[in-house]
Formats: structure tokens, sequence, C-alpha cells
């Protein structure tokens, strides 16, 4: 009915334009030192473009708006999708982590395939995965599609030249890869061996990025478009960081480590190459 088609409209639009956090704030929570927490302002968070730190809440950062719509014309049903890809993990992550922090993280391994998980969601939905993505979708070429003939399987194209997609399917497509790579899990994460190193001191407490995981390694990680290759795998040296809030990080590597459990040596170094290496920001427990 015409008055469906309204309802329909009306929510697809309520749907468009939203604050869409990249990085959940249920995350960032993790990161407000207990020093802090009473503060209406209780991160604190360093920006590139302005090399300075400010005092902000989880609501105010990590967030674009209409970041993961679709492209105009999607019904509903497709625009709610990035939502409910995403909600079960934003809701599950601070109470695995509030069980972890009750036993010093000596539990982590219980939850390591949802962390691993986690950590993928986030790489797929940030800023520089939605980037690749687009990239790819990109470099595809088609034709669009004029007729159809169900009886004789026919299909004919307005060309048999083929073409860069329009930008509506780059968008459409961009999102779409997104989910898809959330929806595959843990994937390469699961080829790498990792542990768990935490801190019980504030001041010497974890950052997270604009990013949320960080790789580093002496030989090129990444293509020339900055995606992270696979070759990264088989590199002995290679490095992920993955920090789960001030108080403890995950580290991954191609090597077996001699501890998967362990108080956190020197945070300082790896706070320094995170402030050196963040695109946008770095949230913290306290400046440095």
């Amino acid at each position: 009915s015409t008055g469906g088609r309204i309802v329909n409209a009306t929510k697809a639009q309520q749907l468009r334009d939203r604050k869409d956090h990249w990085l959940p704030r249920g995350y960032l929570r993790g990161f407000i030192g207990p020093s802090r927490m009473p503060l209406e302002k209780p991160l604190c968070c360093f920006f590139r473009d302005t090399e300075e730190w400010e005092d902000v809440s989880d609501a105010e950062i990590g967030y674009e708006r209409g970041f993961y719509d679709y492209a105009t014309g999607i019904d509903s049903s497709a625009a709610t999708k990035p939502d409910a890809a995403f909600a079960r993990m934003e809701r599950e992550f601070p109470l695995r982590r509030q069980a972890m922090l009750a036993r010093d993280f000596a539990n982590w391994q219980e939850h390591k395939q949802f962390l691993l998980e986690f950590m993928q969601m986030l790489r797929a939905r940030s800023p520089l995965g939605i980037q690749h993505f687009e990239i790819d979708a990109q470099g595809l070429r088609g034709a669009t599609v004029v007729a159809v003939d169900e009886e004789r399987h026919k299909v004919t194209v307005d060309s048999l030249e083929l073409r860069p997609l329009p930008g509506h399917a780059v968008r459409n497509f961009t999102i779409s890869k997104m989910l898809q790579e959330v929806a595959a899990g843990a994937g390469w994460a699961t080829q790498l061996d990792w542990c768990l190193r935490y801190t019980k001191v504030e001041s010497e407490g974890f950052s997270t990025t604009d990013q949320a995981i960080f790789v580093e390694g002496s030989l090129p990680l990444t293509d020339e478009h900055g995606r992270m290759t696979w070759d990264m795998l088989h590199q002995s040296d290679a490095l992920v960081y993955f920090p789960l809030c001030w108080q403890a990080c995950l580290f991954g590597s191609p090597l077996r480590f001699n501890e998967a459990y362990g108080r956190a040596i020197n945070t300082h170094m790896l706070r320094a190459k995170q402030k050196e290496n963040a695109d946008r920001f770095v949230v913290s427990p306290v400046r440095f």
C-alpha cells in the first residue's frame, strides 16, 4: 500500500546519516583510567592533526555520519544489516572484558576465539578497511543488464565493453564486502600465535588508536594501497598489537611466544609507536 511505502521510506531515512562508530563505544570505555572515571570527558585523546591532547567522551570520537550507509535507493532491510552484523559482538565484548579483568586476564584463552573475531570486525569496519574495499570495488568492471529472458536463460547487457562500476555500485560493493569480512570470523588471525600482557598500573596503561590494530615488521607488510599482505604471516619478526583495554593487550606473531600470559614490561615503547603511526588519534588512560 501507499501508506506502507511511506513508512518504509521514513524508516530508511531514519537509518541514514547516523553517527556510525567504527570504534564501538563499549570498546573505547575500556581505556578510561580509574582516576578519570568520574569525569564527564574521561578519555585522554591525542589528535594527530593538531598534535594536541584533549579530554573527550566515548561519544565524541571514532565515528562518521553515514559511514555504513548503502547508496540511496537501497531498501530499509538492507540498510539495517550493518547494525545486525555488529550488535552481538558489541554487546558481548564489555562482558567478556569484565570477566577477564576479574581474574587479571589469566583466563583470556577461554575468550580467545571471540577476541580474534572482534579484532577482525574492528579491522574490517575501520576507515582503512573501508578504503581498501573501495579500492577493490573501483577495480571491478561490468555492464548493465537491460533484459532477462528466463525461458531461454538469456541475459542482455547494454554493452560488451566492460566499464568501471558507477558510484552507487562501488558504495554497495564496499559495504557488502565489509560485512562479508566481518561474517568470515577470525580468518588470518588464527594462523598466528597469540599472547596477552597485562598491567595494573594506570600510568603504564595500554592505549588504542583510530585503527585499533597495529602491525609492524622489518619488511613491508602492506601493498601500495596500504593493505596488509598475507606475506606478513610468514615474516618471523612481524608483530600484531591489539589493545583490549588499558589493562591488557594481545600480541600476535608467526613464531611461538615463550609465555602466553604475563605482566607487561614496557608499554611506553608501544604507546610511542602508536602515537607516531596513528592516522587520526590515540586514546589513552593518561596523557604521555
